[in-house]
């Protein structure tokens, strides 16, 4: 639940920053949710820190729901 919680809220704040800058356009947020997912997967992967993956579904579903919204941005 808090990771839907904080990736709902890192989506929110992203989007408010890339409209108030006027760089909502999808050549910026396109590549920018890619890496977002890639880390994602990253985090879920690796044995290193805890934290990282404590906090990988949520960098995940933060950036597979970024990704999606970005699509859509003409």
């Amino acid at each position: 639940m808090i990771s839907l919680i904080v990736s709902v809220v890192f989506c929110i704040i992203i989007g408010i920053v890339f409209w108030r800058l006027k760089i909502l356009k999808r050549a910026y947020l396109e590549p920018l949710f890619m890496w977002i997912m890639i880390f994602g997967i990253f985090a879920l992967c690796q044995p290193w820190a805890f934290i990282l993956y404590r906090f990988g579904y949520a960098i995940l579903l933060t950036g597979t729901a970024g990704y999606i919204f970005s699509i859509h941005v003409k």
